[in-house]
């Protein structure tokens, strides 16, 4: 029943025990069916914040069947047995970085021709790279912050030092979100009057990114007496224990250029163009923290926050004053790589030593406590729901008279452009935006096929997509490049190239473009060496008049033609006079896996 026929359903939720949110609340319900007429089916459940009874003085039917609905609605994935065939699901289905532990949800989601809107993917105007509009955001950073208070309490404690932190619980514990922030507040009036550890003083935390969900992690932060501070001034603050430092740490903190031009960070540059960037949060931020609360959201194409070795390197010289980590987006593996679990609201804490890599179960030992809980709203469950269903409320009548039966391109006449830009299937495909899916899922299901060595994974690491363009046969540029990663000891692949003849009486010069793939053995550190070694071939060749820029995300993992595995690496053959290629085409390599990955943004 792909029509819309006015009749909406809203599941129980069994993601977990702790998930008792719900994507529209009775008052909801109510605006749905006075105001717009609109049937609500709710499957019923005792442990969901807003009790049955609600849902029916509010004008729902209260029943388990919702095979009448055209449109059903959730927070957490519906389990593949529930799923109906031929309807419209509603939920976050953590399907877009074609996560493995939800692949068979995806599967079954195209087997039944099921319509998929994924909140995650409703954006202004529907453009993929615009700000959300439907969130838990805000209430991921209210729940993380006093949970990370909790948690700092405890690690201290762990450590030998009794201090103001230890009289906060986690979020669930209190009433509501109101009685936390009195908590805090409470909290505060003790850190004014005795102080933080004076071993501890200045006690920083830092907050990345500025959206909705750091937002929400900043207001609790703010009821504790505190003081915001710059990222330039982290270094300098006074070691007053009777107060917190804030400090906010965005882009041009996070990443400087490659190549300095002195001027000003653009971060939509940055966002267009990753790999100009190079990191430099582990030497700007890092060292001066005691706390960091990460707050946004990050894909592979951008540098990470902070990596192992980073951190395992601050640890080791001494140069860390880092006590722990909440990670309120809770990406594993994804912005902080030392990520490697999640954690659960009855048991939020875990460490993990820099020095051996290492986890280990509560905040007694060596390291680092972390938070990484993946549905912290579901804390402040009430509060998180208004504020969600008053966020999709308005988007609601138009998706129960939407025509899912119709083609893909034509469903954008029947439903916002917002609801239409966040259709992942329809009519058992992926739909364009997220066809990149099924090419990010078959790299990592032939990855964990044939497992790489650790001499393999250290050649991923040093593999890379360089882009020249200039005059770059005319000057024999492109042969000294080749040259210099054969003398590097790195082998190339000619991704594209676009060669273009200068004729004698030709008043403008056209110049040639070429993609190479590299790999050097040695891992990103000789990378970066080699490719600072190529531009400054492009800067120096006479006449040239060339750019590098390293684009490493069209190839995504895919390095098979330039990473040895058991037989030598065939080499390429170069004319320095003909300026022919062996092995050269003028369009993308098939080892490369073309696609488009959601731009950053906070969740």
């Amino acid at each position: 029943m792909l029509r819309g026929n006015k009749c909406i359903g809203i599941v129980k939720e069994i993601y977990s025990k702790w998930e008792r949110r719900c994507p529209l609340t009775p008052s909801h319900v109510q605006q749905l069916v006075s105001q717009h007429g609109l049937r609500v089916l709710v499957q019923p459940s005792k442990k969901r914040v807003f009790a049955d009874a609600e849902f029916e003085a509010a004008g729902a039917i209260v029943t388990e069947d919702l095979s009448d609905a055209s449109v059903i609605f959730g927070v957490k994935q519906v389990p593949v047995g529930d799923l109906l065939d031929e309807r419209t699901y509603v939920f976050f289905s953590h399907t877009i970085k074609a996560q493995p532990e939800n692949m068979e949800l995806l599967d079954t989601l195209l087997d039944k021709k099921i319509r998929l809107i994924d909140y995650e993917c409703i954006t202004a105007g529907g453009k993929r790279s615009a700000p959300r509009l439907v969130a838990f955001g805000e209430y991921a950073g209210k729940a993380g912050m006093i949970d990370t208070f909790r948690g700092m309490g405890e690690r201290l404690l762990a450590r030998g030092y009794h201090s103001p932190f230890l009289s906060i619980g986690s979020s669930y514990m209190y009433e509501d979100y109101r009685a936390g922030c009195q908590a805090v507040e409470a909290m505060g009036a003790q850190i004014s009057k005795h102080g933080v550890p004076a071993d501890f003083a200045p006690m920083t935390f830092v907050f990345t990114g500025n959206g909705n969900v750091s937002r929400g992690a900043q207001e609790v932060f703010k009821h504790a007496p505190h003081e915001m501070i710059s990222p330039s001034e982290l270094g300098s603050v006074d070691r007053d224990p009777y107060k917190l430092y804030g400090c906010v740490v965005e882009e041009e903190f996070m990443v400087k250029p490659k190549v300095e031009t002195g001027e000003p960070f653009v971060r939509s540059d940055y966002y267009q163009h990753p790999e100009k960037y190079a990191p430099q949060f582990h030497e700007a931020i890092a060292p001066h923290m005691s706390m960091l609360v990460n707050c946004t959201y990050w894909d592979n194409r951008y540098p990470r926050l902070l990596t192992i070795e980073q951190l395992r390197e601050l640890e080791t010289t001494d140069r860390s004053r880092l006590i722990g980590v909440a990670d309120i987006s809770c990406d594993i593996g994804g912005s902080l790589e030392f990520l490697t679990r999640d954690s659960s609201i009855e048991d939020p804490f875990f460490l993990y030593d820099p020095v051996t890599g290492k986890t280990s179960d509560g905040v007694d030992g060596p390291g680092i406590f972390m938070l990484g809980v993946d549905i912290l709203p579901s804390e402040l469950p009430r509060e998180a729901s208004h504020h969600f269903g008053q966020l999709l409320t308005p988007f609601v009548p138009a998706l129960a008279t939407s025509d899912g039966q119709l083609g893909f391109s034509e469903q954008a006449e029947t439903m916002p452009p917002e609801m239409h830009g966040a259709i992942i299937t329809s009519h058992g495909e992926l739909t364009p935006a997220y066809s990149y899916i099924a090419k990010m899922r078959e790299e990592q299901e032939r990855a964990q096929a044939q497992p790489l060595s650790s001499e393999e994974l250290l050649s991923l690491e040093g593999s890379t997509v360089v882009q020249l363009n200039g005059h770059l046969y005319d000057t024999g540029l492109i042969n000294q490049v080749l040259n210099l990663i054969e003398n590097r000891g790195g082998r190339f692949s000619i991704v594209s190239q676009d060669v273009q003849a200068n004729l004698m009486d030709d008043k403008e010069q056209v110049t040639s473009a070429a993609m190479i793939q590299i790999t050097v053995d040695q891992g990103r550190t000789e990378l970066e060496h080699l490719i600072a070694g190529i531009s400054a071939l492009a800067r120096n060749t006479p006449y040239a008049e060339a750019t590098v820029h390293e684009v490493r995300e069209v190839c995504g993992e895919s390095f098979e033609a330039t990473i040895a595995k058991q037989q030598p690496q065939e080499r390429h053959t170069k004319d320095a006079a003909a300026m022919s290629f062996g092995h050269v085409s003028g369009a993308p390599s098939e080892t490369c896996l073309l696609y488009t990955s959601p731009s950053p943004r906070d969740s």
